[in-house]
């Protein structure tokens, strides 16, 4: 049988996701970017990443999982070859429209699962829209929690990557080799201007480009493809310990919390004298 076939909703039948809509109600979308990773990481790079993610949460989660979204705003990638480069408004209004759709096809907690950098934002505008216009709560996460600082550092000695990330996520996909890491030099990640850093420390947030290739995911020296196991290993570790927490799982948290929501709704509180603490 092919692995995940009953948790992937692209090999689901529809009468599949009926039977599944009378005992669940929850569903992840990814949503990832295509766009320059440097010059061996793959452009689907992001959706990949979010992919894979979304099929190891999904197993802890016992929920069901959409393919991605591979076109979305880039960001500092915009010009470089194979970026396909939309603005941030028609990512949004997209994702959007997605989520509307299955909001209208009976899942009630819908999770955006995405990691690529201008993608936070972007989901905070997506998720405030949907609740101002229907009063439901849609989370965004981001996968990057697979691979925690302390895990990464246990078994590779550094912190999470892209490339590292990808290596792995291919794997999970099936799609191991497709993606070889192995390089000769080492450069690290870095802002293509030195004015970006200075305006942060002035509270400033501007757009950018990338000038050259590296400066995206950097260049380790050492990977091989071998180390796509021990990726998919922490990846695996790190959900684990996610579904273990002592605040709850995410999935009883998000229908807690979409409760809390709307029984404040329903009740009106700010149209009650008493409300008012003084």
């Amino acid at each position: 049988m092919v692995k995940y076939r009953n948790i992937r909703m692209d090999l689901m039948s529809s009468k599949e996701v009926q039977q599944y809509l009378r005992k669940n109600d929850m569903v992840i979308l990814p949503v990832g970017c295509f766009e320059m990773h440097g010059p061996k990481v793959p452009l689907g790079c992001d959706a990949f990443i979010d992919w894979a993610s979304a099929l190891i949460l999904a197993e802890k989660w016992k929920c069901i999982v959409l393919p991605p979204i591979f076109y979305t705003f880039p960001g500092a990638s915009g010009p470089w070859p194979g970026t396909v480069d939309i603005s941030p408004e028609i990512t949004e209004q997209y994702v959007k429209a997605v989520v509307l759709a299955l909001i209208k096809g009976g899942f009630k907690r819908v999770v955006i699962l995405g990691s690529h950098g201008p993608l936070s934002a972007m989901m905070s505008n997506v998720t405030s829209s949907i609740f101002q216009e229907t009063g439901i709560v849609v989370i965004h996460c981001s996968s990057i929690n697979l691979l925690p600082d302390d895990l990464m550092k246990k078994e590779f000695g550094f912190t999470w990557n892209e490339d590292l990330f990808v290596l792995g996520a291919l794997k999970i996909l099936g799609l191991h080799g497709a993606y070889d890491p192995t390089a000769g030099k080492e450069r690290s990640r870095e802002f293509p201007f030195d004015t970006i850093g200075s305006l942060r420390k002035h509270g400033a947030s501007v757009p950018w480009l990338f000038k050259a290739d590296y400066q995206h995911t950097g260049i380790k020296k050492g990977l091989k493809l071998s180390d796509a196991d021990r990726v998919v290993k922490v990846m695996m570790k790190a959900a684990d310990r996610l579904s273990k927490l002592p605040t709850g799982n995410l999935p009883e948290l998000f229908a807690k919390y979409q409760n809390e929501v709307a029984k404040t709704l329903r009740k009106k509180p700010w149209k009650s004298r008493k409300v008012w603490s003084i």
